[in-house]
This record gives C-alpha cells, sequence and structure tokens, in this order.
C-alpha cells in the first residue's frame, strides 16, 4: 500500500484547474502535498498516485482537502456515469480510511452545485437539499452520495469535516477542450475557432450563477482557518445569476466581434438543469467570506488566456 507523507495539508485532486487556485490560496501559510496522477504546474511536493486504489498517508498532516473527482462539463460526466458513480465515492472512502488511521482531524470535501438538479428554491440554501429530490444525474448522485459518507465517518469516528459546494467555477486555466470544457472555455473555443453560426447547447435561457477560481481558492482557506466551518456545508457562489445566452453575448463581444451573432441552437443534454442561482449568505456570515472577482473581468481574463494559449498565431 502506497503512502503519502512530508506536509501539513494533503491536496487530493491537487493537479486540476480548482486545485490549482487552492494552492494559490494556501501556498503561503502551509506546507502542501498534491496526490494525484496529473502534476500539479505549481511548485509543491507531489506523489503521483491511483486515488482508486487503497493508501496510506503518515502522521504529519493536520488536514485533507479532497478536490479528487472524475469530473468535467456536462458533455463529459453525461457520457462517463460508470466511473462518477463507482469511482467518486470509491476516492474518497479511500481517502477517510486513510485519515482514520492517521493525526488528520479535519477534511474538506468538494462536493457541487449538482445536488440541487431539482431544486425549485430560489436563491437555493444548503438545507433544501434535504427536501427536494436528489439528483438523476450520475455525477450529482455521487457528489451527494460523498457528502453522506463525510457524515457517516463524522458519526461513527468523529471526523471533522467541511462540505463546500462550489457553482460554475470558471477562470483561466480551463483547456477549451471539447470533450470536457464546462460552458464558458467551450463557448470561447468555438466562438475562437471561426464557428459560425455558433453553436449552443439547448435555448440558451438556462441561468447559472459563476464563480471565478480565485474566490473559490479563498473558501478553501478561510474553510481551514476558521473553526466556523466545521462539519458545516456551504454553497461556494458568485452574487449573479445569468443567462447562458447573455453569457454568450458578452464571450462575442469581448472576442472582437461587431457583427451580429448567429446561435445554432442544439438539443440540450440530458440532466441540464434549467436554473441554478443559490445563497451565499451562509457562508459570508459564518467564514467571512465574499467573491472579489467582477464576472466581467474574470471572463475578460479568461478569454485573454483561452487566446493567448490556444490561438495565438
Amino acid at each position: 500500500m502506497q503512502e503519502i507523507k512530508g506536509g501539513q495539508i494533503l491536496i487530493t485532486g491537487g493537479g486540476g484547474v480548482i486545485g490549482s487556485y487552492v494552492i494559490d490560496a494556501l501556498k503561503d501559510d502551509f506546507d502542501i502535498v498534491v496526490a494525484d496522477k496529473i502534476k500539479p504546474v505549481e511548485n509543491v511536493k507531489f506523489v503521483n498516485i491511483d486515488l482508486t486504489e487503497p493508501f496510506s498517508i503518515s502522521n504529519d498532516f493536520e488536514s485533507c482537502i479532497h478536490l479528487a473527482a472524475f469530473v468535467g462539463g456536462i458533455q463529459f460526466f453525461t457520457k462517463h456515469p460508470i466511473e462518477n458513480l463507482r469511482d467518486n465515492p470509491r476516492m474518497l472512502t479511500n481517502l477517510l480510511d486513510a485519515v482514520s488511521n492517521s493525526n488528520v482531524n479535519h477534511v474538506i470535501y468538494t462536493s457541487s452545485s449538482v445536488v440541487y438538479q431539482h431544486q425549485t428554491q430560489y436563491p437555493t440554501p444548503e438545507e433544501s437539499v434535504d427536501s427536494s429530490p436528489p439528483p438523476t444525474s450520475a455525477y450529482g448522485m455521487s457528489k451527494l452520495v460523498g457528502e453522506h459518507i463525510c457524515k457517516a465517518y463524522h458519526e461513527q469516528s468523529g471526523l471533522n469535516y467541511t462540505v463546500l459546494r462550489p457553482f460554475n467555477a470558471y477562470g483561466p486555466r480551463e483547456a477549451p477542450d471539447p470533450e470536457y470544457a464546462h460552458v464558458i472555455p467551450e463557448l470561447t473555443r468555438k466562438i475562437l475557432s471561426g464557428q459560425f453560426p455558433v453553436e449552443l447547447l439547448g435555448s440558451g435561457e438556462q441561468t447559472r450563477t459563476f464563480t471565478h477560481g480565485k474566490d473559490i481558492g479563498n473558501a478553501f482557506y478561510l474553510s481551514l482557518k476558521n473553526k466556523n466551518s466545521i462539519n458545516e456545508i456551504f454553497n461556494v457562489a458568485g452574487n449573479e445569476e445569468m443567462k447562458i445566452i447573455d453569457v454568450f453575448k458578452k464571450i462575442w463581444k469581448m472576442t472582437g466581434h461587431n457583427e451580429e451573432l448567429k446561435i445554432k441552437h442544439l438539443d440540450e443534454l440530458p440532466h441540464d438543469v434549467p436554473r441554478r442561482y443559490p445563497s451565499n449568505k451562509k457562508i459570508q456570515e459564518k467564514l467571512g467570506w465574499k467573491p472579489q472577482v467582477s464576472f466581467d473581468d474574470g471572463l475578460l481574463e479568461t478569454i485573454e488566456w483561452i487566446k493567448e494559449n490556444y490561438f495565438s498565431k
């Protein structure tokens, strides 16, 4: 059994996009070890490991952040229900089993806004999950099951946890991969590649509440630093509910187009949701967190990063 050792904070899945923002937020205050198959770009200790296999951790770790998941945009997770339902809970239980035999006293679990798939209460508070139908997407169900797994380990062994539910993360660093990307890099890729009319899944009337990666990283930092996070669940979300069609138009203008945007509407994918608008009141009151990056600033920054890294000549 592989042992992970040599740090203060363990971050599983830290080689991903959100992991990079979490590392940025924590690296000045903590000695970090990343456990993943993907090496992070940041200069931190790294252990190459398959988290679906059991592992152990040394007694020098104080806390763990669990980011590892089989995840991508809606096109990606719709195609991989088996991996979502099989591997996401498996990676989490492997971590919690390892933690149970260590000195770690706090695990931060990264859930998802997809647990609110069938929600009808807006702005959506954290506790509404208990009274609404459970998600029917494999990814959403895997994330909700993970929350219950954390609660089970707390009830049986006393392990302290925090659950963070990020909403529609965006920002630089996410590749505009057509099979994997979330909506903002995906639409940006289509426009910059010259697609016209530009394809859009669904009517575009769906709403989302976007949250910049820097703000999400700060939520993890505050969850480690503030005892008010212990055994609590928080939405991590921006303040603006936005229609996808309006985001599309912003991207069109920010990429330098003055002509009229023409759209080819495609059928929406299974498990898409018409509205996603959470309450972020709880995390503001308990942890003092609030979004710092305005959506327009973050969107322009993201577009410029994609242009520079994937479309520069």
